[in-house]
């Protein structure tokens, strides 16, 4: 038998159909394979009474002492809808109707999700521990994730009170959601050269080459751009496995830019650590990062070691986790931000308190821990990266405040 389901409008009209039809509450459980006493609290709970008529044809009253009730009602199923005398009756009357059932169930169901079921003494220690949290920019993921003890209700329960004015924190307190505009159409067509290096670097090649190689370390690369009058951006490298990012200022979106900051991560990193780490990168058609020999060979030797793909024009989402940890770049610097006085010390505190980001998709964990499977903490060191703990994560515009 079903177990543990509400009763659906179908169920209800099935019972009021067995009971106009004289059948027994063990032939409409079988029926709609429902336990026999469900049947029965359902019938209880929403038969509804009709007054005795005790008025004769003639309008006059009838004797007080007459008896209306009507002896058939104590037995099952308990109401009249297959009483043959039910039209004619002006006894008192138990009738279950499937419409109406169904209507007060509902009404019963809305009205229980109303309100709040919270104490003032919860709402207290909420406002308390999360207010100076949020004021730091730090998501509800985040939150539920280091503070289960206090919320320990669901995260759609959490925005109906937010969003009711329970606590002292509203909607705009938490971080704004990225909108991204329709990218707009090029008209610009691709050189020769162009072409010729995409040759064996398409995404269907690179969905190909990770299927005969599944347990590839992959990197999405992308740059930030910064306000429109300035050359400058930021580059930004993100590891699939563990949604791990790293952040570097370009002085302007060029070939040249992009090369330096891979002379930069070969010389840092260990040879062996480097070619691990780095041992295929998908990145979009963004004319910086067409000069592939500088990505993917070894500066000193020319030796061929990184795997470079590119995804199809205007489709984003062939990188889109990424492009989801750009949001949170744009939580601290909004789109339009001037990157001009920005330094490496700059690029590290907002690439850390991402990283310190506890996520549901890596089951609470936050991005530094996670990496930590993919290469040792003395190479995380090189690359100026530290842990921060939950409380301290800050991820707004006050992050950069000095």
């Amino acid at each position: 038998m079903t177990k543990y389901c509400h009763l659906s409008y179908e169920d209800r009209k099935n019972i009021e159909d067995g009971l106009n039809d004289n059948k027994s509450i063990n032939q409409i459980s079988k029926e709609i394979n429902r336990s026999h006493s469900t049947i029965l609290r359902e019938i209880d709970r929403n038969k509804t009474y009709s007054k005795p008529n005790n008025w004769t044809t003639n309008g006059r009253f009838e004797n007080p002492n007459y008896n209306f009730h009507c002896d058939k009602l104590d037995k099952s199923p308990f109401v009249c809808n297959g009483c043959k005398s039910r039209s004619g009756c002006r006894k008192e009357r138990y009738t279950y109707y499937a419409r109406k059932a169904d209507d007060t169930y509902r009404e019963v169901k809305r009205e229980a999700r109303k309100g709040i079921n919270l104490t003032p003494e919860e709402v207290y220690v909420i406002n308390t521990t999360l207010t100076p949290l949020i004021k730091k920019g730090q998501t509800i993921n985040h939150l539920y994730i280091n503070h289960p003890d206090i919320l320990d209700f669901s995260k759609p329960s959490f925005y109906n009170y937010v969003n009711s004015g329970v606590f002292d924190f509203g909607p705009l307190d938490f971080p704004r959601i990225v909108k991204y505009k329709k990218r707009k159409k090029s008209n610009k067509r691709r050189t020769r050269k162009e072409r010729e290096i995409l040759i064996g670097r398409k995404y269907d090649d690179f969905v190909e080459y990770i299927s005969n190689n599944p347990d590839l370390n992959i990197v999405e690369m992308d740059t930030v751009k910064g306000s429109q009058d300035e050359p400058y951006c930021f580059l930004t490298l993100l590891w699939r496995k563990s949604k791990f990012l790293l952040i570097f200022k370009l002085e302007s979106q060029t070939t040249d830019e992009v090369t330096r900051i891979f002379e930069y991560l070969q010389q840092t990193l260990p040879y062996e650590d480097y070619k691990k780490l780095f041992q295929v990168i998908l990145t979009d058609n963004g004319h910086e990062f067409f000069d592939v020999n500088n990505i993917e060979c070894i500066h000193k030797t020319g030796e061929y070691v990184t795997h470079l793909f590119f995804c199809d024009p205007h489709i984003s989402s062939q990188k889109g986790m990424i492009e989801k940890n750009h949001e949170f770049i744009r939580y601290v610097l909004p789109k339009g931000s001037s990157f001009k006085d920005l330094n490496r010390n700059d690029c590290n505190l907002i690439m850390n308190n991402i990283n310190s980001l506890c996520r549901d998709s890596l089951n609470g964990n936050c991005t530094y821990n996670a990496m930590l499977f993919l290469c040792d903490k003395s190479i995380l060191k090189l690359l100026d990266c530290y842990y921060i703990k939950p409380d301290d994560v800050i991820l707004n515009k006050n992050l950069l405040k000095k």
